[in-house]
């Protein structure tokens, strides 16, 4: 069937993107073992199956690539036997850094919403997680793949950004119905919508970044039926 690469479809569906690098490290989680860039456009080429964010929320990249014939595989979990309070581990480059990290915690439970399985994780997953593998440590196996998060503070940053964007499009319309220009023709309204946007901006960092919270990973049996598509 060949060498498969299995991540989130959100994590290779970044437009501003132009090259991506593909990176393994050593057993010191900072050295490479073995790495490889190229175009965004040439990445992209690779997906052979996968679903939406609002899905199941996955790919997979065929990943027949010279330089990474002797980087080890993960097994994926042939069964969906899950104990509520089993232990979990998973992998990830946390806030952009360049040294993977590893941290463990619990299943917490298990629940289905728009038809996906979703296992939800008592564990801290933080941006740079998305798309890693959550691993069973007595069997080492791979039992979901890591989505996302929601801290306690979701909601009411999503309210935020939301008065934001009011701000912003109210301003806009004024700005149709006739400006105010002071001196050196510096319109107000023009300022104010573009410290909204800043303020916007460094409230979404913060809502990403917050690390106090629930993480949740897909279950895989999408994936599954994905790769036996691909036989």
């Amino acid at each position: 069937m060949g060498d498969k690469l299995i991540t989130n479809n959100h994590v290779i569906q970044v437009p501003q993107a132009t090259d991506v690098l593909l990176r393994f490290v050593n057993e010191d989680g900072y050295t490479d073992f073995a790495s490889k860039r190229m175009s965004s456009t040439d990445f992209q080429a690779r997906l052979l199956d996968g679903m939406s964010k609002n899905s199941w929320d996955y790919a997979i990249l065929d990943f027949s690539i010279p330089e990474f014939d002797t980087v080890p595989s993960l097994c994926l979990t042939s069964q969906d036997k899950f104990t509520i309070g089993q232990s979990v581990a998973l992998f990830g480059f946390q806030f952009d850094q360049p040294n993977l990290s590893i941290h463990t915690g619990i299943l917490s439970s298990r629940f289905v919403t728009g038809g996906v399985k979703y296992l939800q994780l008592h564990v801290s997953v933080n941006q740079g997680n998305s798309g890693g593998p959550l691993i069973d440590p007595k069997t080492t196996e791979v039992i979901g793949i890591v989505t996302r998060k929601m801290t306690g503070l979701t909601r009411q940053f999503d309210e935020l950004l939301e008065s934001f964007s009011e701000n912003i499009r109210a301003l806009e319309q004024a700005s149709k119905s006739g400006t105010i220009t002071m001196f050196n023709y510096i319109d107000p309204i023009d300022v104010f919508k573009v410290s909204q946007r800043q303020m916007a901006k460094i409230s979404r960092e913060i809502k990403r970044s917050a690390n106090v919270g629930v993480g949740y990973a897909h279950e895989l049996e999408k994936i599954r039926e994905g790769l036996g598509k691909l036989k």
